[in-house]
């Protein structure tokens, strides 16, 4: 590496790096504005819903090219990619959501696709077809003709960057894809954006106070270093939510013999744990409070359950466990993330003053998700992060609706409460039955909720503006560099 003056290098770690990086390369239907949250026009340049909240007919942008001369974007590749990820096969984060969601996806016109749902969603475009969600556009004829494996090495998109340089586990290199001719969407300030694989706290803000890299997610515990060094705090606010999961509590994956399947057990594990004194101490502040376990706008003010330590031992007395009992709280760290951990250790704390005996066990997001998936954490609790989720219905869909691979409280009430959101055709009848849901989410106990933080960014001089979003869309292209 010589200069940066190529661009701004921006160290990634696990999920969040690869969005960053996907998000250069490939491109939505739709994206989300920076400051109303509102879907804008993208692959798709307008759209309509039919009046029963079922039927979205989409018409795609013309002449938008792929990379490398793979021919122009149509609604054929629009339809392929989503069958793509609605594949009985497919374990993408949107997948079983979108199985249940999407009856059928039709291409009758070269620029046209139409979505047919099983169930009415009024945000279906914000909440699935933006960036807020991953489910880029991709090319069927580059992907049938070159197949999986080299595709994901050597990706095409109709993004503003290419990919020029991957090195697994270390970095990945984006450069304009056409320099000489104007995209489409966007004006990147950068030519060039290199992505590093840091997953150290200590190389990053190293990196960061060299002026090595000029974006960096950095821990809580960082903050006042980041400041002190001069350079940039940047926040993506209410990006995360730390919170801890049962399991066995699904229809799909039930275990009658958890003690949490009685819901004072569920009630006395938060009534135990000191929210606040954990975002203070370990998020610095940098996290709201509330009683829910994703962030979602309609949930804000949810009421936190306080911290009650007598009213979780009695509840535990009157469940029938007045001396407690066992659990196994698996950990891990990711990014957003990484302070789990720490939040595993002072929660099994609050829980071992009432009475239970709390084993701590590290692991990792692979090992977790497939044991999670596959029925065998039935007997398991896990700190987790719950993500902002572009439409609060999707995120009900993915966490508390049965079917889903990674729901963790599933019952005939949460379906139907799911199925009312979605059957609601206005945004105030949606926006109350989504904070009635919220409220019997958090009556239920469905997890252990702590707030929904802010996630910290240090950034060089070189840095000037972030649109950041808080759900999962990092609009990397935007970002512009500050006046000299």
């Amino acid at each position: 590496m010589s200069t940066f003056s190529e661009g701004t290098f921006l160290p990634w770690n696990g999920s969040t790096g690869r969005k960053f990086y996907l998000d250069t390369v490939y491109e939505y239907l739709a994206y989300l504005d920076p400051k109303t949250g509102e879907p804008m026009p993208g692959l798709a340049e307008r759209w309509e819903m039919s009046s029963d909240g079922k039927v979205w007919t989409l018409w795609i942008r013309s002449a938008v090219p792929f990379h490398n001369g793979w021919g122009e974007v149509t609604a054929e590749d629009v339809k392929y990619t989503l069958d793509r990820i609605r594949d009985p096969k497919s374990i993408a984060g949107p997948a079983s959501p979108l199985r249940q969601l999407v009856a059928r996806v039709e291409a009758p016109e070269l620029h046209r696709v139409v979505i047919t749902l099983a169930s009415p969603d009024i945000d279906f475009i914000r909440s699935y077809l933006s960036n807020g969600l991953i489910v880029p556009i991709v090319s069927k004829k580059y992907l049938q003709e070159k197949g999986d494996a080299y595709a994901n090495e050597h990706p095409v998109g109709t993004g503003a960057y290419r990919l020029v340089e991957y090195r697994k586990g270390v970095s990945m290199l984006v450069r304009l894809a056409d320099p000489a001719t104007p995209h489409w969407r966007v004006k990147p300030h950068f030519q060039a954006i290199r992505f590093l694989a840091v997953p150290e706290e200590f190389t990053r803000m190293a990196m960061l106070k060299t002026g090595e890299v000029d974006l960096a997610p950095i821990n809580y515990d960082s903050i006042r270093a980041v400041h002190n060094a001069g350079l940039q705090l940047l926040y993506v606010h209410a990006n995360w939510a730390p919170v801890v999961r049962l399991g066995g509590l699904t229809t799909r994956f039930n275990d009658s013999t958890v003690p949490w399947q009685d819901k004072r057990v569920r009630q006395a594990l938060n009534y135990a744990v000191d929210k606040r004194a954990i975002v203070k101490a370990i998020f610095h502040d940098q996290a709201r409070i509330v009683g829910a376990d994703f962030p979602a706008p309609e949930w804000m003010d949810i009421p936190p359950y306080p911290y009650d330590p007598d009213k979780a031992r009695a509840l535990l007395k009157e469940a029938g466990y007045p001396n407690g009992f066992a659990i196994r709280l698996k950990t891990f760290t990711t990014n957003p993330g990484a302070e789990l951990p720490i939040v595993a250790e002072a929660v099994s704390l609050y829980w071992q003053a009432i009475g239970l005996s709390v084993a701590i066990e590290p692991t990792n997001w692979t090992s977790l998700r497939s044991a999670w998936t596959s029925g065998n954490a039935n007997q398991l609790v896990w700190t987790h992060r719950g993500l902002a989720f572009s439409g609060t219905l999707a995120g009900l869909q993915a966490s508390v609706m049965s079917g889903s691979l990674f729901a963790t409280y599933t019952t005939e009430t949460t379906d139907r409460f799911v199925l009312a959101v979605g059957s609601a055709l206005t945004p105030r009848e949606r926006a109350a039955r989504i904070r009635e849901t919220g409220e019997y989410l958090r009556d239920e106990a469905a997890a252990v909720y702590i707030g929904f933080a802010n996630e910290p960014y240090g950034a060089s001089a070189k840095v000037g503006h972030w649109p950041a979003l808080n759900q999962q869309g990092t609009n990397i292209d935007l970002i512009t560099r500050a006046a000299p």
